[in-house]
């Protein structure tokens, strides 16, 4: 389909029903309609490259469940980088990627034909009673709903490719290393879309979101860092709220020991998960004393090379600061992204 009479077509069908806060009251399927794509200008300069850019597209009823997507001029399907922004699970917002540092990546994906998409997620507040599945299951509806709408959007859906930075990093490896995470029997058809991409790129990011079991087990078990210790960092109401409970009874539960499995991503590695490229270089090699440097240690990246040769998994991996491990073919996150949608 022509993507511009795509777009029309799509107007055209468009009847939504929203409150005065911009949430959307139907579900998001084709038995509802669609949402109209209004084209505005770039927030980057695209240095000539030509392409389409249309921002604040819904893909759930909830006001941070939105994206924003670059699209190439292409007459034929294009493949798809889906960044999905950092910020622990309780801040950040899809506009980091027009940071000046990400600019040329997304001029860089363009001229290769190759659509960038920017999306936002729903955030834990203290308190919080779903914790970070439901941030990580956002992520995963995004990428359903833009597959589901990948005619529209001219994007080919088996071309898709992830990159993302922290808690993006730990989301796009988490959606990497599950199986596919498509629901054929659900009502909403956006569910019966796969989840399996063809490569992801982590920047500082996590290796597991089982803090307990990975963070002081094997990233840090060396220094002898404890879930206390990383309690007494992060704060009580933090590291409980992460798995939706409020107290430590609470959290020594067997139901969340099986919520933190499932947020397990080392443990869900196998042969058949995608390639991964990441890069944990910031901060030092030294024992953890910050909230951050708890958050994108060098061993976190150590860890998933690890698991991931161990798992059969190729990957690309550098970590360490000053440098422990680095690919000898120095492949930057673009080139890997690039290779990965054209394989």
């Amino acid at each position: 389909m022509n993507i511009k009479f795509g777009i029309f077509f799509l107007a055209l069908l468009t009847l939504i029903s929203c409150t005065d806060d911009g949430l959307i009251t139907q579900p998001i399927d084709k038995q509802s309609p669609l949402i109209e794509l209004e084209f505005t200008n770039s927030p980057i300069d695209l240095k000539g490259t030509e392409a389409l850019f249309a921002s604040d597209i819904p893909y759930d009823v909830y006001g941070d469940s939105k994206f924003d997507v670059f699209l190439p001029e292409s007459s034929t399907a294009t493949g798809l980088v889906i960044f999905i922004h950092g910020g622990g699970f309780t801040g950040g917002d899809k506009a980091f990627i027009y940071a000046e540092n990400y600019e040329e990546t997304i001029v860089q994906l363009l001229s290769q034909d190759i659509a960038v998409a920017t999306i936002n997620y729903r955030l834990l507040a203290p308190g919080d009673e779903e914790g970070v599945l439901k941030s990580l299951n956002d992520s995963k509806r995004a990428l359903q709903y833009i597959r589901y709408i990948h005619e529209e959007l001219n994007i080919d859906k088996d071309k898709i490719a992830l990159f993302g930075t922290s808690a993006g990093g730990s989301t796009a490896l988490w959606l990497a290393t599950n199986d596919d995470l498509r629901d054929t029997n659900s009502a909403d058809l956006v569910l019966h879309e796969s989840t399996r991409v063809k490569g992801i790129a982590l920047n500082a990011t996590q290796s597991s979101l089982d803090i307990e079991t990975r963070w002081a087990g094997d990233v840090f078990g060396e220094f002898g860092s404890s879930l206390e210790d990383i309690v007494q960092e992060f704060g009580e109401e933090m590291i409980y709220s992460f798995y939706g409970v409020g107290s430590k009874e609470e959290y020594e539960s067997p139901e969340i020991e099986t919520y933190r499995k499932q947020v397990d991503m080392l443990s869900q590695l196998s042969p058949d998960d995608p390639e991964i490229w990441v890069k944990n270089t910031g901060g030092h090699n030294n024992i953890p004393t910050t909230t951050s440097s708890f958050n994108h240690h060098p061993f976190h990246a150590r860890e998933i090379k690890e698991f991931a040769d161990a798992a059969g998994v190729p990957n690309v991996t550098t970590y360490g600061n000053p440098v422990l491990y680095s690919e000898p073919g120095n492949e930057d996150f673009v080139e890997f992204l690039i290779r990965k949608i054209n394989e």
